[in-house]
């Protein structure tokens, strides 16, 4: 049974979009084999199946490289994650003993820092030197 309403299947003179349906008897009657147009028509859809079939070749490889994960993606990945969970190791250890310095003797109000400057200069430098590489 077909889903198409009635009156889109019978013959509709305004709407007919300038195509009718011939058999190959009519078309090679028309269509000269022969002529340079049907030629290079030839030739240009023959040289057009080539390169899609070379590229959907060249695709299926980057496909299947990507499915293996040969890009380096995932170990480029690890080796990221490893590099960054050193460096923020190193971080601490430059931080963490200043911290803990601080607290100690807390029932104290005050801390004697002779040279603080030079000392917290010397940390930064080791901080900016271990974030931003030198």
């Amino acid at each position: 049974m077909s889903t198409i309403p009635q009156e889109y299947l019978l013959p509709r003179s305004q709407e007919d979009f300038g195509f009718s349906a011939v058999d190959e008897m009519e078309v090679k009657h028309v269509v000269d084999e022969n002529t340079l147009e049907t030629k290079i028509i030839h030739e240009t859809v023959s040289a057009s199946n080539e390169s899609i079939a070379r590229l959907e070749a060249k695709i299926d490889v980057v496909l299947e490289m990507y499915n293996q994960e040969k890009f380096g993606l995932e170990s480029k990945k690890t080796l990221l994650e490893e590099t960054v969970q050193s460096k923020l190791t190193e971080l601490e250890k430059l931080i963490i003993p200043l911290l803990v310095n601080l607290m100690k003797n807390t029932d104290k109000e005050y801390i004697y820092w002779p040279n603080r400057k030079e000392k917290i200069q010397e940390q930064i430098d080791k901080i900016l030197a271990l974030t931003r590489g030198s």
